[in-house]
């Protein structure tokens, strides 16, 4: 019974180190772009984001995740992620939308925001339409990234397998002797 709980334990210990090492992983990849911009899997993208400008839908230190805009049209109410002139990302929503030579223009501004954003954006500035968000990631990952975190999340769950594997080698040889 002891052998099966301590087998049990083992197990435990590696699961949670790998998922502690996948995890790790990717908060590193999360935001690493100045802009905030994640990992994209399979054309859908994450941003991190970095005001209060849509609060109270999300906050700065969220991630969004982002569908590729070709595979949905853009509506009135969608919450989108585009591309600036100045290569700077934002994330807001459409509250109006109008087409003037044969080109359709939206009108975005957060939801935190008095007035509506100063230009309008094209369909080809569009990165993403929002699909779920996820509290915090951001400034977790941010916080990851600093030399505390990498000791939290990588060097002490390996100590911690390390010392688990010391501990089981050790009781086996006592067993052994016995």
């Amino acid at each position: 019974m002891k052998q099966h709980i301590i087998s049990v334990i083992k197990l435990l210990g590696i699961g949670i180190f790998s998922f502690l090492f996948f995890v790790v992983i990717l908060f590193v990849l999360q935001g690493k772009d100045e802009y905030g911009r994640g990992p994209t899997f399979f054309g859908w993208s994450s941003y991190t984001i970095l005001s209060n400008s849509m609060q109270p839908s999300f906050s700065s230190g969220d991630v969004v995740v982002m569908k590729p805009v070709e595979d949905i049209e853009v509506t009135v109410d969608d919450i989108i992620t585009f591309m600036m002139p100045e290569r700077r990302f934002v994330t807001h929503r459409v509250t109006d939308q109008y087409v003037e030579e044969g080109v359709t223009y939206y009108v975005t501004k957060g939801d935190n925001n008095n007035v509506t954003d100063e230009d309008p954006v094209v369909k080809e500035q569009i990165v993403g339409v929002h699909v779920f968000t996820i509290p915090k990631l951001g400034s977790l990952a941010q916080s990851i990234r600093q030399p505390i975190g990498y000791v939290l999340l990588i060097a002490l769950p390996i100590a911690i397998y390390l010392l688990l594997t010391l501990y089981e080698i050790i009781r086996k040889r006592s067993n052994e002797k016995s």
